[in-house]
């Protein structure tokens, strides 16, 4: 299965040791951290290496497949991926580093992960949320195919100090146009 996606500015493929520093510097931005679940403030050298060691496991079992973000002639951007958490659907999640905001950048790549998965992983649903004070996010999931699920909840944001209210979103292969 081809590891590697493409589109006219983005490359998305598996972290390297050369991005490490560029890694850290975007992620190590509360205003990253705290719209992302899992992401630690600060975010040190120890937890990028310590996240990409698990992605060849997570890619051979099946359950994780993370992306690298690349903006072409620039380099990373941010990090996107679907992710089993505890049941069978995968669930989107993604970053992009706060000076990269505002170009696109993550709904194009929302898009292009989402038509891979469809195509490789033969993926039928997605779920994915976004914290509520952050409807940027909502609008890259309505851009890729995702659509409201019509039921709110609490997600706990690493960097936060309290559970954020959340929007559910769920993307469906059946409903979506041809690409």
């Amino acid at each position: 299965m081809p590891y590697t996606i493409e589109t006219s500015r983005l490359i998305m493929a598996p972290f390297t040791d050369d991005d490490l520093e560029r890694r850290v510097r975007l992620a190590n931005n509360i205003n990253v951290a705290r719209m992302v679940s899992l992401m630690p403030h600060p975010y040190t050298r120890k937890d990028a290496m310590e996240w990409v060691a698990t992605h060849d496991a997570g890619r051979a079992a099946g359950t994780d497949f993370p992306f690298a973000i690349t903006l072409k002639g620039d380099g990373l951007v941010g990090s996107i991926g679907l992710h089993k958490k505890g049941t069978d659907d995968f669930d989107l999640g993604y970053w992009i580093g706060e000076p990269f905001w505002g170009r696109g950048i993550a709904s194009e790549a929302a898009q292009a992960v989402m038509h891979w998965a469809q195509q490789h992983l033969g993926l039928a649903k997605a779920t994915a949320c976004y914290f509520e004070d952050n409807p940027a996010s909502g609008r890259v999931l309505e851009k890729a195919g995702f659509v409201p699920t019509g039921t709110r909840g609490e997600c706990e944001s690493k960097a936060r100090t309290e559970k954020t209210n959340a929007i559910n979103m769920i993307w469906l292969a059946d409903q979506q146009k041809t690409r």
